[in-house]
């Protein structure tokens, strides 16, 4: 078995710190990333980033190149291209446990997140398209509320708004309006098998936020939270994901978790969760891929 191991996002947190952790373990392992970083893998490549049009052919090229016997992409915007060439690269005997391309594509945009949660009766925040108008908004969510890019992470582009003159002065496209979430907020770190069954789970509290009451998490800390846990098992499951994922969980007033968002991969606290990681690379273990074809390369745009 092949136990080469490629990960995208090397400079991100998820991409850091699953190669710090592969690296203690012992595993050889290739790094990529839209610029060089400074990063443990054992061989490092340069990629074009998500919208440029040789993206999908870089990361085939270096998975043709290398023969990795897995692969784990750690970036946000790069999922729902990953899910649908999925095939491509388990053809090539490269195993990536990922969701499949109808359900990253929900989780990847917010507006749908929203709108599926609550089609499913599992709690989301109030939620209106940048269509709706500002005093409808208003009236439905109150103050203070949020405003943040249907696509996105990382807490960027998100906007606390606490007074009506900025919430009308709100003009970017492709945003939302939430309901703004007060109590405290978790990561809920997954591995979910095809079918629903969960065998490895860790809850995270938040004791600390990038922009005080948004954003990454700073600081976290393990924590038992079974609501906070089965709200994140149901989301995963009505939604038939699979593989690694990263939920963020937040409490009404009143205790009740809410579902903010689901990234369908690892999340930048994973070595807080190292049990996620190991699951992954038992189930690659179990089920290795098997070489039929090496997928085929498309043009030029990684740099060894």
């Amino acid at each position: 078995m092949n136990e080469k191991i490629f990960v995208t996002g090397a400079g991100g947190p998820a991409g850091k710190s699953v190669l710090s952790y592969l690296s203690l373990q012992g595993f050889s392992t290739i790094g990529a990333d839209m610029r060089e970083v400074p990063s443990p893998a054992d061989s490092f490549y340069t990629i074009p980033a998500v919208g440029h049009p040789l993206f999908l052919a870089s990361l085939l090229r270096i998975i043709e190149r290398e023969k990795p016997g897995l692969f784990i992409p750690t970036v946000q915007e790069e999922l729902p291209l990953v899910a649908r060439i999925r095939e491509a690269i388990e053809a090539g005997g490269c195993r990536v446990f990922i969701s499949p391309a109808s359900a990253v594509e929900i989780a990847h945009d917010k507006l749908k997140t929203a709108r599926f949660a609550t089609d499913h009766d599992i709690p989301a925040p109030r939620t209106f398209d940048a269509t709706t108008s500002r005093k409808v908004v208003l009236k439905e969510l109150g103050l203070p509320l949020l405003a943040k890019p249907c696509i996105g992470r990382g807490g960027r582009g998100v906007a606390v708004y606490r007074t009506a003159e900025e919430v009308y002065g709100e003009t970017r496209e492709n945003i939302i309006f939430q309901e703004f979430i007060p109590g405290e907020e978790f990561d809920v770190n997954l591995f979910v098998d095809r079918g629903g069954n969960v065998p490895e789970f860790a809850v995270l509290k938040k004791t600390k936020l990038k922009e005080e009451i948004v954003g990454n998490a700073l600081a976290v800390e393990r924590t038992e939270r079974k609501p906070v846990l089965g709200v994140g098992i149901r989301a995963a499951r009505a939604l038939e994901l699979e593989g690694p994922l990263d939920m963020d969980i937040r409490l009404r007033n009143d205790g009740t978790p809410v579902l903010l968002e689901i990234n369908a991969r690892i999340g930048g606290n994973v070595l807080s969760a190292p049990e996620i990681l190991g699951c992954l690379i038992r189930r690659w273990r179990l089920f290795p891929g098997i070489r039929i074809q090496c997928p085929h390369s498309a043009g030029q745009g990684a740099d060894r």
